[in-house]
């Protein structure tokens, strides 16, 4: 959360931040969120094939540790250029724990219904972090814009001694046996961090992410949520268009507009966790359809995406001076329902199927959907409310996402076949295979020099 709310920092604070640095290009406004995102592409490229090869806890640690010390130089920032590149630098930092996590999640929980829990808590700070950044933005700015990082970097100190105290969690041991007895626990080997060959690393580790975008589950999936994640932000910058121009507020009351979207995105996580029950029992009851990959998270994507374009639709044709304001904020419940429903749906079916690859998987939907939003912030925002106006720019944008709800119903049609030719996953239940045997490390060994492991992968 600490991190995330850095994101909607400036756009709460557009007058204020503009005014001391003399800017007046429309596309100049958004540039600090912009370069941001940017920093938050190239992040995840970096941090998640790290913490794949040298520990979650030490990447957490350094991509934190650079957020902090330049949250602090953008309160000190003496021109608008120095400020862009220190925001660059934060992106990168806050990047981290959105690539991370999911590997961390696989580690520490083994059953798939406890990680869908903890998936789902930290889903909602990927939408309630920045809603509350930009709320604070807006009032705690109006006297001086530095307020809005020192807050941040107030957060952030609090933050650290929890950093220190969490352990470790990516096992080192990975080809191991606990025992010589059959039975005994057997586990494959990971490279341990003075072992790493970083030539390798740095050719077949940090390009993983992007090659993962050529599998057909994580490119629909980063198509699906890079659209939705660049709305979010396209709509920091529309909605004080909106609620300033159309009822006259000012920035503060105007950024209280989103609120209704993170109580849309607390109400998805009371239906997150209902589904997991209903689930459980029709599980108990032995319904075929229970022990299905797919109906595990996908049916809430499905419920999700079209909530989530319906809000497009709701929000055009109800802002008007002739309509109370209430009404197209009250679009934002349906907004926070739908995109927190999708989001969490998708993330955690990469996170279950990709098991320890998921830190690599995540970065490269991390990657998509911030370079889409870095690139129609600065572009797209203010034309296309300015030209359109709000009606018919929302009808768009709800048109544009009607084209991408099909994606969950064809994951459940189809998702067997395409996890079942998926290169990066034949080689994880290969290796699972070698592991469950008697002789894992001996098995491993023999599986390698036969060509029965695919070398064209990184092995784990």
């Amino acid at each position: 959360m600490t991190e995330r709310d850095g994101q909607g920092k400036k756009i709460g604070s557009i007058d204020s931040l503009d005014a001391a640095f003399h800017v007046t290009q429309s596309q100049q406004v958004a540039l600090p969120v912009a370069v941001f995102l940017v920093g938050y592409v190239v992040g995840p490229l970096i941090f998640g094939p790290l913490s794949e090869h040298f520990g979650r806890k030490a990447s957490l640690v350094m991509a934190f540790g650079l957020y902090t010390v330049f949250t602090l130089a953008c309160s000190l920032a003496p021109t608008w250029s120095t400020l862009l590149v220190f925001r660059f630098l934060v992106g990168c930092g806050a990047s981290a724990p959105q690539t991370i996590t999911g590997g961390m999640y696989s580690n520490i929980y083994p059953d798939l219904l406890h990680r869908g829990r903890a998936a789902t808590l930290l889903g909602l700070t990927s939408n309630v972090g920045p809603l509350i950044g930009h709320v604070a933005a807006g009032f705690s700015s109006v006297r001086d814009w530095r307020w809005m990082f020192w807050i941040s970097l107030i957060k952030a100190v609090v933050t650290w001694p929890l950093l220190w105290l969490m352990p470790e969690t990516r096992n080192h041991d990975l080809v191991t046996t606990t025992g010589s007895k059959p039975g005994d626990r057997i586990r494959l080997n990971m490279t341990t961090p003075t072992a790493v060959n970083l030539k390798k690393f740095s050719v077949v580790g940090l390009t993983r992410p992007m090659r993962m975008l050529l599998e057909p589950l994580v490119f629909s999936t980063n198509l699906f949520l890079a659209y939705q994640y660049a709305i979010l932000f396209l709509y920091f910058e529309a909605y004080p268009t909106i609620f300033k121009g159309t009822y006259a507020m000012n920035s503060g009351v105007a950024a209280c507009m989103l609120l209704p979207i993170g109580a849309g995105a607390i109400a998805a996580i009371f239906i997150f966790l209902w589904y997991d029950r209903f689930l459980e029992n029709a599980k108990s009851r032995e319904k075929k359809w229970s022990k299905s990959e797919e109906y595990r998270r996908l049916p809430l994507a499905c419920l999700g995406g079209p909530m989530f374009a319906i809000s497009q639709f709701w929000l055009a044709w109800s802002a008007k001076p002739s309509v109370h304001w209430s009404v197209p904020a009250m679009s934002g419940v349906a907004y926070g329902i739908g995109i927190d429903l999708t989001y969490l749906a998708l993330q955690n079916y990469l996170t279950d199927a990709y098991g320890v690859y998921s830190a690599s998987a995540l970065a490269s939907s991390v990657f998509t959907r911030n370079i889409l939003a870095a690139l129609l912030l600065p572009f797209a925002t203010q034309p296309l409310y300015k030209h359109l106006g709000t009606g018919w720019a929302c009808t768009l944008l709800g048109t544009l996402c009607t084209l991408l709800v099909p994606i969950p119903f064809v994951f459940i049609r189809y998702g067997q076949v395409l996890r079942a030719h998926s290169r990066f996953l034949h080689q994880l239940r290969q290796l699972q295979q070698v592991a469950d045997s008697h002789e894992g490390p001996r098995n491993l060994q023999n599986a390698k020099s036969n060509g029965d492991v695919d070398h064209s992968l990184p092995m784990l």
